[in-house]
């Protein structure tokens, strides 16, 4: 049997697309002499569709689609896997639809019918057989692989979790290389082919690298990560063949990984929003600077325009060399990535707003300004705006981002501040667009600073706990705050296991007030491509909570499970107890019927007459086996030859 992955992309929702897409694929696939071909499970409706899957039009299309897909396929005599994602009455269901013989047969919708009859879980993977193999497709290789059935020939596995940059695993063939999957798929002795997607889904990224591995855990073939391909390898139940070298496999660098996966987000995620080209914001900044290398990255200079907004309000002579700064690096940074570079001048924010009172603090009002040409700008050029937004900004001052930002996509919104000065001198190693005053440890620290000051500034406190708590987080440096929102955000971890709580309590308590009081303000940001272990999208709180986390204080930590289990020590306690009190009421009866004293029946009840009971009971036990092995012996009370020992005894049973 002859397998074909394809690893391909398409536009969610676009069916007819999609459908042109995979036929040039199964004619590819036949010439190469195939028998199956898999697609990506984020190809039809992507892994979270909400509530679309229960649009019965949506289903009616989708199905269409599948039927002439089903008909191509028989035409070629080959047999095709789709996965999507289906509506049931209790939720969703992750569905394979068999395409074969021009029919559309969904897999697992179908063991669900048939579950009174069929002893399967629904959630079992179904098996099939193509071409004298027997297949086993799942979505979760790391559950199943060790409960496929004895007779199984192969495992088709189908991700459905996007590229995290914590987790090698979401690499697919790159995580080969570090022992992902080769003792699994050893220990199961079945062939395995990973269907590794690639490409960006709503906020979901893959990466690609699919591949196929033998019954020995070798790598027998593989797919290049980062781009499209067709990958068809001959499956041998059994049979020796070829196996791709360790050191040949594509190995898993973090920072490479995450650059390439961005670069494919922000490419596909630019043509589904239906735009040719990107505007971004130059702030002479590393975020922004670092931001427009990747959109070159992604989209070439001639789609991509930069736009530097100058301000001729500065009152002193350090904020005059400060915007000089300023906008020499931004177009430093234009010229060296060969991009458009738009220059507006705004109006003085002071003279533009009628005030009573002079603001103290007038940067709040230029970056609306700079939000409002940005808008007028990508407009007129119909352009896309892109955020240089980190995971920091969206922990820690959201609710003043939300209001200011004409934004559509933020690339770094799943990425920590700090993450990104490894990420921009990995790139420098190839590019040098970045100036090397960007990318040190500095030019975070100034990032960081004015992230501290918006975001105390959005709490509405008297001048000195300002001042108190922006003093207390500027003196910490950005790895040691990003660290702590991490834990936080992406792992869960209560105050007191944060890394930062070890050293000041008082700033760990603050950021995580930070966090929830911002929740608000991060559900009206743009959307960011998920590349952590939990982006903001899936970490949602409550918007009016007021709870926030201040550690046990020293005291023992509750669980309800605890409690449970307490609970059932009680009951089970009182029940020994009734126990108790039910024999003796017992023991009562048969004494007084016995005509026992009181003494003689608490003897009777005490664990040692209970023990010397059970002794006496054995004892008596033995004697009766002995008897019966001497009567065998003698002959005693037997009926004839052969008959058991206790065949004269109708008391005994022959049991």
């Amino acid at each position: 049997m002859k397998l074909a992955l394809a690893q391909i992309h398409a536009r969610l929702g676009d069916l007819d697309g999609i459908c042109a897409r995979v036929e040039q694929q199964l004619a590819i696939a036949h010439e190469a002499g195939a028998d199956l071909l898999c697609l990506p499970s984020p190809l039809f409706c992507g892994v979270t569709p909400g509530t679309l899957v229960e649009s019965a039009d949506f289903e009616h299309d989708l199905l269409c689609v599948l039927q002439r897909l089903a008909r191509v396929a028989d035409d070629l005599g080959m047999a095709c896997l789709a996965p999507a994602v289906l509506a049931l009455e209790s939720g969703q269901l992750f569905e394979i639809f068999m395409l074969r013989k021009g029919r559309v047969v969904p897999l697992r919708l179908t063991m669900v019918r048939h579950q009174e009859i069929l002893p399967v879980s629904p959630w079992s993977p179904p098996i099939f057989e193509v071409a004298g193999t027997r297949i086993a497709a799942t979505f979760d290789a790391a559950r199943d692989l060790d409960s496929i059935p004895n007779g199984c020939d192969m495992v088709i596995f189908f991700p459905v979790n996007g590229f995290d940059m914590t987790d090698p695993s979401t690499t697919a063939v790159a995580s080969v290389s570090q022992g992902g999957f080769r003792s699994e798929v050893e220990r199961a002795g079945v062939w395995f082919a990973c269907m590794e997607p690639l490409g960006g889904y709503d906020d979901a990224v893959y990466t690609g690298g699919s591949f196929v591995m033998d019954d020995g855990g070798r790598v027998v073939a593989q797919a290049p990560c980062f781009e499209e391909a067709l990958l068809v390898q001959e499956v041998r139940r059994g049979v020796m063949v070829d196996a791709v070298a360790l050191h040949d496999l594509p190995m898993y660098r973090r920072e490479i990984w995450l650059w390439e996966a961005l670069r494919l987000h922000v490419r596909d995620a630019v043509a589904a929003h239906g735009f040719g080209r990107v505007i971004v914001p130059l702030t002479g900044d590393l975020p922004s600077s670092l931001l427009a290398v990747l959109a070159v990255d992604a989209l070439g200079p001639r789609n991509v325009l930069g736009l530097l907004v100058g301000h001729e309000d500065a009152l002193t002579s350090t904020q005059e060399v400060a915007e000089a700064e300023r906008s020499a690096l931004a177009r430093e940074v234009a010229t060296g990535l060969h991009m458009r570079l738009l220059e507006r001048t705004a109006p003085s924010a002071t003279l533009l707003v009628d005030r009573d009172v002079p603001a103290p603090d007038d940067s709040g009002m230029r970056r609306g300004i700079d939000a409002l040409l940005l808008a007028d700008t990508a407009r007129e050029l119909s352009a896309l705006v892109l955020a240089p937004f980190t995971k920091t900004d969206y922990a820690l001052r959201a609710n003043t981002l939300a209001t200011l930002q004409p934004c559509c996509l933020a690339p770094f919104g799943d990425v920590y501040l700090s993450a990104l000065e490894w990420v921009a001198k990995f790139h420098a190693r190839v590019s040098s667009a970045l100036p090397n005053r960007l990318m040190g440890s500095e030019a975070v620290s100034h990032v960081q600073a004015t992230i501290v000051r918006d975001a105390i500034g959005q709490l509405n406190i008297d001048e000195a706990l300002d001042q108190r708590a922006r003093h207390l987080l500027e003196s910490i440096d950005s790895a040691q705050i990003d660290a702590t929102l991490e834990a936080h955000v992406d792992r869960n971890a209560a105050i007191d296991a944060l890394p930062l709580s070890t050293i000041s309590p008082e700033a760990s308590a603050l950021l995580l007030m930070l966090v929830r009081h911002n929740e608000s303000g991060r559900r009206m940001l743009p959307p960011a491509p998920i590349v952590s272990a939990r982006g903001f999208t899936e970490r949602l709180w409550p918007v009016q909570l007021a709870w926030s986390d201040m550690g046990t204080r020293g005291e023992e930590r509750l669980r309800a499970s605890d409690l449970a289990e307490a609970e059932y020590r009680r009951m089970e306690r009182k029940g020994s107890e009734r126990s108790e009190q039910a024999r003796g009421e017992i023991f009562g009866m048969l004494g007084e019927m016995l005509g026992l004293t009181p003494e003689q029946q608490a003897e009777l009840m005490s664990e040692e007459s209970q023990e010397r009971m059970r002794e006496e009971l054995r004892e008596m036990e033995g004697n009766l086996r002995e008897l019966f092995r001497r009567m065998a012996e003698s002959g005693e009370g037997s009926e004839g030859p052969g008959a058991s020992p206790t065949s004269g005894f109708s008391f005994f049973s022959l049991n």
